[in-house]
């Protein structure tokens, strides 16, 4: 009898996310319908939009539905397995984009043999085709016929002119190669394992014998054509954009914009083009700027122009921001410090801020499970959960903050937090939490200075 109710039950779980996987699929076709007026398809050669919330949201419960089933379902084997040599896709993604192609289809539209890019990349051209196949398998590329290959939607996003490309080169690249392949190492080292020091990361332990005593940005800063790219990768980043979730348009003209740590300065244009009333201010270290100088006269010279951005170095870590403006804006900045120097950070933007100042923390947000089911819906902070079966957190539909936050573990001896943490640190830098902005992906939490 037992048996037969474990059954029904486990039916029943199952059924439920199938439910959820038709009920995601009909909200991301509308949600694309409603963005790029179609359903697209693997064949699409264009660029897209900045995602929308509805098609975040969408894909995050497909995601979180899909691999949960698909793991209740499959043989555990079969699963752990396929996980066990998930490094293998990543090296054959990794030599793809090394050889650019990539760029070499998309002289190609109707795609183009092995022997042909062979020649270009220099490779041998059967064990090329033997990688682009398993490639295609995963859907990166189209073989259109035998050893004749194409680029569909995924690989045409990795052209060595996107972003994109450079964020899979430096994570294939240096992060794999001195963080990943050393996180063991480093963790279980007894004097780098339960440090916060940036020095004692896995990617210092594999940068040791090149640079003893370093940490990551101290690599970057030795190494300006990496550097270049980590610079290029971070305009990647436009899921949440903070324009897309909280009211830029809505804030009064000659109103003050800081983002602190802002890089190139490409979220700093977005806030200045959604509001070309507001006087923007990009702050970020020296050798920065001036790139970040270089890239706004191109895309946005009338900033520039009409005083309406300007740049101001900044050591944020021992300097406070421009002082006395409406709004203080970080993004994945904290992420990249533990608990001590956030909070430094914190304090030193405190001092920069008036009683109606706002600053903005914008990063991945851990949603972290209560530990008890009758505490799944609270709305605590602005924070909800999703739907039963899946995980309060969505599981691997929410997995990317994690994944973020392992990635700042191994590169920094640093974290990604959940709002909590946030509201805490900012409490103890003289802070106080006024609203959590849900951007999906991100978040962003609203502070002010205590009252």
């Amino acid at each position: 009898m037992t048996k037969v109710t474990d059954t029904q039950s486990n039916r029943a779980e199952v059924r439920a996310l199938v439910a959820l996987i038709g009920t995601a699929a009909e909200a991301a076709m509308d949600a694309w319908e409603a963005q790029e007026g179609r359903v697209p398809s693997l064949d699409d050669l264009a660029e897209e939009k900045t995602p929308s919330a509805a098609l975040l949201r969408a894909i995050r419960l497909l995601d979180g539905s899909c691999c949960q089933l698909q793991h209740i379902l499959g043989p555990t084997f079969v699963t752990v397995s396929d996980k066990a040599r998930v490094n293998i896709e990543i090296a054959c993604l990794r030599t793809a984009l090394q050889a650019k192609v990539p760029d070499i289809l998309d002289k190609h539209a109707k795609g183009v043999h092995i022997d042909v890019i062979a020649k270009e990349t220099s490779l041998d051209a059967d064990k090329l085709a033997r990688i682009l196949r398993l490639l295609t398998l995963k859907h990166y590329f189209s073989e259109t016929s035998k050893d004749v290959f194409a680029n569909n939607r995924i690989s045409y996003s990795l052209r060595s002119s996107s972003a994109a490309y450079d964020f899979v080169g430096l994570m294939t690249n240096e992060i794999n190669r001195y963080g990943i392949s050393n996180l063991w190492e480093a963790l279980s080292d007894p004097e780098y394992g339960p440090s916060t020091d940036p020095k004692k990361s896995a990617f210092s332990w594999g940068i040791h014998d090149e640079m003893p005593d370093a940490n990551t940005f101290q690599w970057y800063e030795k190494h300006p054509t990496e550097a270049a790219r980590f610079n290029r990768a971070m305009t990647a980043f436009r899921l949440g954009w903070v324009t897309e979730y909280y009211p830029v348009a809505a804030i009064p003209a000659g109103s003050t914009w800081c983002d602190i740590g802002g890089g190139m300065g490409h979220v700093l244009l977005s806030i200045a083009r959604a509001n070309p009333g507001i006087k923007a201010t990009l702050q970020d270290q020296p050798h920065v700027l001036a790139h970040a100088r270089e890239s706004i006269e191109k895309e946005y010279p009338q900033g520039l122009r009409e005083d309406r951005v300007r740049l101001v170095p900044i050591d944020f870590i021992s300097e406070s921001p421009v002082k006395g403006l409406d709004f203080y804006y970080m993004r994945f900045i904290i992420h990249d410090w533990p608990d001590h120097i956030a909070k430094a950070i914190l304090k030193n933007i405190a001092q920069a801020m008036k009683p109606t100042s706002r600053l903005l923390v914008h990063d991945y947000v851990l949603k972290v499970p209560k530990g008890t089911d009758a505490a799944r819906e609270d709305s605590h902070l602005g924070t909800h959960d999703a739907p039963r079966p899946l995980l309060p957190n969505y599981g691997a539909g929410g997995i990317r903050p994690f994944l973020a936050d392992i990635n700042m573990m191994m590169v920094l001896n640093a974290r990604e937090r959940s709002v909590e943490d946030v509201v805490r640190l900012a409490n103890e830098a003289g802070l106080e939490f006024v609203k959590f902005w849900d951007c999906v992906e991100t978040g962003l939490v609203e502070l002010r200075l205590k009252q």
